[in-house]
């Protein structure tokens, strides 16, 4: 039986966890080492099962625990070549780790199937990931997105469970106090993506027979956790599905670990 859930996410830090059989895997690295170990044992999982580290992209909260988790797991690191050179030239993975290119071909890891989907985002390479359970459930991690094109949409539907990005709320983000130039890299088309459009993509996905939905990289300051769960629950009422009938809804925690899901 395969297990997914979500460590962390949100602007200050995020990874997921997947495991299946003896092996698992890890999208993102962007908490402590020491935190990703004691929530996997929270578990009942071992960090020395992950037998490979998939990073969507450079930025910070996403890659600020890699450099020490490598080091004690010797797992390899997968990412685009633009990816893994700045993680080599800013010395944030260890020297000794096996760097593996994502590209546009499927590949095996931890028994897992994985493809690579490119992902609007103001990154010098980032990626969402789709994964193929042996037991052919299917699997996607769609964050830091400021649209959703139709690659994105491809590397997302028809799967069971999917991770979405709902980062911010448009009106508490206008009226918030960030400075306009961030406001206007948060929503550009090169930024996150915003309540409204996550539900969009969630009602879109339900139609092509995605079940369970998972809201993920909420900002603390543009969003809240029940206003983003409302204006996707609401979207799917009004596209006639019924919620704890024909899907699932939930949103990951800041900072723990979100509902262990079995697959």
């Amino acid at each position: 039986m395969a297990r997914f859930c979500v460590l962390a996410s949100s602007s200050a830090g995020n990874s997921t966890y997947i495991s299946c059989g003896e092996g698992a895997l890890l999208v993102d690295a962007g908490i402590s080492c020491r935190r990703i170990s004691k929530s996997l044992a929270d578990l009942g999982e071992e960090l020395g099962k992950i037998a490979g580290i998939l990073l969507t992209h450079e930025h910070a909260d996403h890659v600020k625990g890699l450099r020490i988790l490598t080091k004690n797991t010797g797992a390899p690191v997968y990412a685009t070549a633009p990816v893994l050179r700045y993680l080599e030239e800013n010395a944030l993975v260890d020297s000794r780790s096996k760097l593996v290119e994502v590209g546009p071909r499927p590949f095996a890891a931890a028994g897992i199937e994985v493809s690579a989907y490119a992902t609007p985002h103001d990154s010098v390479g980032s990626v969402g990931y789709r994964f193929l359970l042996p037991g052919g459930q299917k699997i996607a991690v769609a964050t830091d997105l400021g649209q959703v094109t139709g690659e994105v949409y491809d590397g997302v539907r028809g799967c069971d469970l999917a991770l979405l990005e709902a980062n911010y709320d448009p009106e508490l983000l206008r009226m918030g106090r960030y400075p306009y130039f961030l406001k206007r890299r948060i929503s550009g088309n090169d930024g996150h993506l915003a309540n409204p459009s996550c539900a969009e993509f969630a009602c879109g996905l339900l139609e092509s027979g995605t079940t369970r939905l998972i809201l993920g990289h909420l900002s603390r300051e543009n969003n809240c956790p029940a206003l983003a769960e409302q204006t996707v629950d609401d979207a799917l009422r009004r596209a006639g599905a019924r919620r704890g009938i024909d899907y699932e809804l939930s949103v990951a925690p800041y900072d723990e670990p979100g509902r262990l899901v079995r697959l």
